[in-house]
């Protein structure tokens, strides 16, 4: 009998999983007592009680039991998942939970109907239904069925959310659903990315069904148009909807519903005295960080080369922020604030400019640019062993927007700047496969490093110390 752990997530969910570090749900949710995609976190906000939800390929539950958390007893959601061992931990966990609002549907989804091979691997986040010759791994006999079958033995209508993570199934399950895209209009979230290939064909598979695609601008919970053009090489899932739900979305402030006409570097602030408020001086500067900091940036931006410049991209961050503004016009703020902290920072890489750039760049969803300026940054600060702090600047991340330095700025700055690193260059350290944890003893010994990175050090050196062991 496999031993089991019940793990408890951020939003008070509990989830039942096979104890070993070995596995990746188990790991991520004791580093981080959540899973590693921002959606999930997004969908906490968006969804509402009484709400319905399809949860396609719901492993063991992470999805599925946050989402039956939020949408209340009296909404309903489906979950399907076809490998019979995962399954059961489903089962354990609704029943943990005491959920009545999952149905557990122990199918796969495709184009057809009937019985189907479905591949058991190691790590269930890869099971998937075989199709053609018999599979390298073990697998299993799973009962197949489409989504317009299960909306005509289900009686689905206004469907509110969909989430699709079949493992290169999604095309086929758009198939075997004309029906159910045509008379529905769901918000769709959809893998996009496996292993290191981002499938694009998926954006227009669901563009011919009348649905464009979004992705998620992780800094301001907002659903922006994706642009197919330059992904993030981080991107793991999409959104797309039909026009109707997408006017209700932007409606309710959650989607802007086109990308700026203008050139971003276009986007002028106000002129409204109100427009004051987001100046450094009232934001930054009134931060634990910046308090101290204040007369030393003064005398700084009164001189520096290109002040002006970040002035304004620092007085765009505040403005992205501002909860009081449509989300079109954060959006805008947030996307100009991007190219004039990149622009300087290909002319002018001065003080801490890349640090700043790296809080922007992964609230704008540019994950690959943050991790990269964070990297470059601290390269040079460990060559000058010496951390300029004399011209205002956005904290390494948001949590260190609160936490004091007190008299220990360069550690404070270093620390931040490594944990944000530690966070963005993998989506959990479980993925690093590698027992040196060398950068997490340095953020430890800094003083500032959060309960996240003391439980990433420790799991780590459980992991492979146990590995080592065998």
């Amino acid at each position: 009998m496999i031993p089991t752990i019940t793990l408890p997530m951020t939003d008070g969910v509990n989830v039942v999983v096979p104890d070993s570090l070995d596995l990746i749900t188990p790991y991520v949710l004791q580093e981080q007592l959540d899973w590693f995609e921002d959606e999930i976190k997004f969908l906490r906000r968006l969804l509402k009680p009484g709400e319905k939800i399809i949860d396609i390929g719901a492993n063991y539950g992470v999805y599925t039991l946050s989402m039956a958390h939020t949408v209340e007893a009296t909404g309903r959601i489906w979950a399907f998942e076809p490998a019979s061992s995962t399954a059961a931990f489903l089962e354990q966990s609704i029943s943990a939970n005491a959920f009545s609002n999952i149905t557990l549907e122990k199918s796969a989804l495709s184009n057809v109907s009937g019985l189907a091979q479905f591949s058991i691997n190691e790590h269930s986040e890869l099971n998937a239904v075989v199709h053609g010759a018999n599979p390298d791994t073990l697998s299993e006999t799973v009962p197949l069925k489409t989504l317009d079958q299960c909306m005509a033995s289900y009686g689905w209508s206004d469907i509110a959310f969909v989430k699709i993570d079949a493992e290169g199934e999604e095309e086929n399950i758009i198939k075997g659903g004309p029906r159910f895209f045509a008379e529905l209009s769901p918000l769709i979230q959809y893998e996009i990315k496996a292993g290191t290939e981002i499938h694009l064909d998926l954006v227009n598979a669901f563009a011919a069904r009348g649905y464009d695609s979004y992705r998620l601008v992780p800094g301001l919970d907002l659903l922006v148009p994706f642009d197919p053009q330059s992904p993030d090489p981080y991107l793991l899932n999409l959104f797309c909807c039909k026009p109707d739900r997408a006017a209700r979305l932007a409606a309710d402030g959650w989607l802007v519903l086109s990308l700026p006409a203008t050139p971003a570097n276009d986007v002028a602030l106000p002129t409204s005295p109100a427009s004051e408020e987001y100046d450094w001086r009232q934001s930054l500067a009134t931060l634990p960080y910046g308090q101290h900091l204040a007369e030393r940036w003064e005398a700084t931006m009164g001189a520096a080369d290109a002040s002006d410049d970040l002035a304004e991209a620092l007085a765009l961050h505040a403005r992205s922020h501002d909860a009081r503004l449509p989300a079109a016009e954060r959006f805008a703020a947030l996307q100009t604030c991007f190219n004039k902290l990149l622009d300087l920072c290909i002319r002018h890489p001065l003080h801490l400019r890349r640090i700043s750039f790296a809080r922007v760049a992964q609230e704008f969803g540019a994950r690959q640019l943050a991790v990269e300026a964070l990297g470059q940054q601290l390269k040079v600060i460990f060559k000058e062993l010496d951390v300029d702090i004399s011209e205002p600047f956005l904290a390494p991340g948001k949590d260190f927007d609160t936490l004091p330095p007190g008299e220990h700025y360069g550690n404070w700055l270093v620390g931040g700047a490594l944990e944000e690193l530690e966070r963005l260059e993998f989506y959990s350290s479980f993925y690093k496969n590698d027992p040196v944890t060398e950068r997490l003893t340095l953020i430890m010994t800094l003083g500032f490093g959060s309960e996240e990175m003391e439980r990433r050090q420790s799991l780590t050196q459980r992991r492979f110390h146990t590995a080592e062991q065998k």
